[in-house]
């Protein structure tokens, strides 16, 4: 997958997402998060809702959406 920016950002998530197909809540059911949480890691930087999302958590996205 080609991401439009270099590593985690939200719009990478975003695409990742799309690509495979995911709703927030299924991603965060593959990785054992809340939905809540995903909702946060997509929400544009600007946001007050945003929170960055730790690269274990978008190493371990990355990883579960490569065995689908």
């Amino acid at each position: 997958m080609i991401f439009p920016e270099a590593g985690y950002t939200p719009a990478n998530l975003r695409a990742l997402l799309a690509s495979a197909g995911l709703t927030q809540q299924a991603a965060a059911n593959l990785i054992g998060v809340d939905g809540r949480t995903v909702r946060k890691w997509v929400a544009d930087v600007d946001s007050a809702s945003h929170r960055d999302m730790p690269l274990h958590r978008w190493l371990q996205m990355l990883a579960a959406v490569a065995t689908l």
